[in-house]
């Protein structure tokens, strides 16, 4: 998987907030939760439909009836798991276009399930949180958070130095803030009894999803890990919990703002801002507002990389040439910009900016206040900007 940063504006070294400021309205308010479920759910709702991202293609009309004929097989069969399984072998069988077709389908069976667990499996994180925040230590938030915003000042920065100091601080703040998610799980069997439900489904969306992954010949940017249900639904499972963990009461309301403008996103894009802005929080820094027109940038130029086959910052389409050049195509600014290939999850991409130098700055800049993300196929865009 490769990657790019581009910094439109110098970006200002960063200071940790004082103690006072950590100490103001650490609980939870449930209105966040209902309205930054909204932007949860929203990653999820549609998730298992976004694994490739291909041009359109005229309908063959002996895929389309074997389609037709087995998505009503695999609703006929929804309390018979073996015939489900035959199913899934018969689409597989038939080649990529009717197993996507398939893969499809099952995404779209999955979404209120996901929806229902992703609702409840909050709720029980922000009853977990309010009793877990109690006496923090405030010098050492503000030393941990120290040690990672204060690395980029340094000379010698670099992934290692960020995987070296900055993922053992980020990893301590947040066992001091955010529950763990086996912890919710095993204060709520009835979470873990629905969970097992819902990967039995899982397992059959994953299988078709590992033969269209192994259809994609290697190369660079092809991701190294096969897809996995179960990674995808832990990783939901962590973001919840990020939500639950303490904020401040601006932090809070971009969230709120951020949820309702994610059903204009898609699913792994929001979940990519959401990731951003919950590593944002745990360093003390402010949440950075969805600005749909960034969102619209950078989804056009991910799938100008995509259709003409570059990665780079600098798109050989006319009037599209810089990052600023683009933003002001859509009618806003831009202070920077980050590039990614070979992804297809929105959480995956923001760690693996994270662990580059040049991205970790973007990322963390203090002078941004709103973000844009835009995705097609593996091709991700990340747009910064300033008031």
């Amino acid at each position: 998987m490769r990657s790019c940063c581009r910094a439109l504006v110098a970006l200002p070294s960063m200071e940790c907030r004082a103690p006072a400021a950590f100490a103001r309205k650490w609980a939870v308010r449930r209105s966040l939760f209902a309205l930054a479920m909204a932007l949860l759910v929203s990653a999820v709702a549609d998730w298992a439909q976004t694994s490739e991202a291909k041009a359109p293609q005229r309908p063959d009309p002996e895929m389309a009836r074997h389609v037709s004929r087995l998505l009503t097989l695999l609703r006929q069969a929804k309390k018979d798991p073996s015939k489900r399984e035959a199913v899934i072998d018969e689409a597989i069988s038939l080649g990529p276009q009717v197993a996507s077709a398939i893969h499809a389908g099952l995404g779209r069976e999955m979404q209120p399930l996901l929806k229902s667990y992703s609702a409840k499996f909050s709720q029980a994180a922000g009853k977990l949180a309010q009793k877990k925040i109690g006496s923090v230590n405030l010098e050492e938030v503000q030393r941990l958070r120290a040690t990672v915003l204060e690395l980029q000042n340094r000379p010698d920065f670099s992934k290692e130095l960020i995987q070296r100091e900055a993922d053992p601080a980020l990893k301590k703040l947040e066992e001091i803030f955010v529950v763990d998610r086996q912890e919710v799980l095993a204060e709520n069997p009835s979470l873990v009894k629905e969970r097992e439900s819902l990967s039995e489904l899982g397992r059959l969306w994953e299988k078709t999803a590992t033969y269209l992954f192994e259809q994609v010949p290697d190369s660079p940017e092809k991701p190294k890990d096969k897809p996995s249900f179960e990674d995808y639904l832990a990783g939901e499972e962590t973001l919840a919990c990020g939500l639950a963990a303490p904020m401040d009461p601006h932090t809070r309301d971009v969230l709120a703002v951020n949820a309702r403008l994610a059903a204009q996103l898609q699913p792994e894009e929001a979940r990519a801002v959401l990731a951003l802005n919950l590593t944002r929080n745990l360093l003390g820094l402010s949440a950075l507002a969805i600005d749909l027109r960034l969102c619209e940038t950078a989804r056009d130029h991910s799938a100008d990389m995509q259709r003409l086959n570059f990665f780079a910052h600098e798109s050989p389409v006319e009037g599209k040439k810089t990052p600023w050049d683009r933003a002001k195509r859509f009618g806003t600014t831009a202070s920077g910009e980050n590039i990614a290939m070979g992804y297809h999850d929105g959480k995956a991409v923001n760690m693996g900016w994270f662990h580059s130098p040049g991205h970790h700055k973007n990322m963390l800049g203090k002078g941004h206040t709103r973000v844009g993300m835009g995705q097609a196929g593996s091709y991700f865009t990340e747009l910064f900007g300033g008031n």
